[in-house]
């Protein structure tokens, strides 16, 4: 799935379009998305399926201010979703993620065991309507031993949502239109999520009924 980087989350601020190309980065976090519907292929309708969310923290693009400086304190990030197979299915998104992320499956699959990992990460443009466009996560790749030594350390705070052990704090942390997609997952009605949930006071977390790729045009 792609998402839009050109506003920052909840500030209505317009970003600098990113270039077209390879970046630094690390994995910053991973959301549990659960079972999610899907767009028909083909006109074909396609089974409901377990996704998954990734954001990544760039390492040399950053937020500007009001005079279009870079605040170092403040780095860029873009996130990506898709649907979380078995390793075993080589040619599924995630399993190509992972064996970049993880090429000797040392953690068995488990992507939260991955966050900080050192990636150079691939963005196209791709176009929306009325001639505006989006940045896509078109790909990540390993980076070499001397540029992963150079690079800095994470900025914001890593994070990783569990839908299995639902962590209010972590979940309150997220951006409201990453919420609206958890709780729009096809088992959150009795699930312990909406328990926590109407038990605490949280942002809006309104249910999307759309498959959540769909959202490409987010605020990030």
């Amino acid at each position: 799935m792609a998402l839009s980087a050109s506003k920052e989350q909840g500030s209505g601020k317009v970003f600098k379009k990113l270039e077209a190309g390879s970046y630094p980065a690390r994995l910053l976090g991973v959301i549990d998305l659960g079972l999610q519907n899907q767009r028909p292929f083909n006109g074909q309708v396609k089974p409901p399926v377990h996704q998954i969310m990734l954001t990544y923290e760039l390492s040399d693009e950053f937020v500007e201010d009001e005079n279009g400086n870079p605040q170092e304190e403040k780095p860029r990030q873009v996130s990506e979703s898709f649907p979380l197979y078995s390793l075993t299915a080589d040619r599924a998104k995630s399993t190509l993620r992972y064996n970049v992320l993880d090429p000797s499956n040392l953690h068995e699959g488990d992507f939260s065991k991955l966050i900080g990992t050192p990636i150079s990460l691939t963005i196209t443009l791709s176009p929306m309507k009325e001639g505006r466009q989006y940045e896509n996560v078109a790909g990540i790749s390993p980076m070499r031993a001397k540029d992963r030594d150079a690079l800095s350390d994470i900025v914001n705070a890593p994070f990783f949502f569990d839908l299995d052990s639902p962590d209010m704090t972590v979940f309150n942390a997220l951006y409201d239109w990453q919420k609206k997609i958890v709780v729009s997952n096809l088992e959150f009605e009795g699930s312990a999520l909406q328990k926590l949930v109407a038990g605490h006071e949280t942002a809006d977390v309104t249910v999307v009924s759309e498959p959540n790729d769909s959202l490409a045009e987010m605020k990030y």
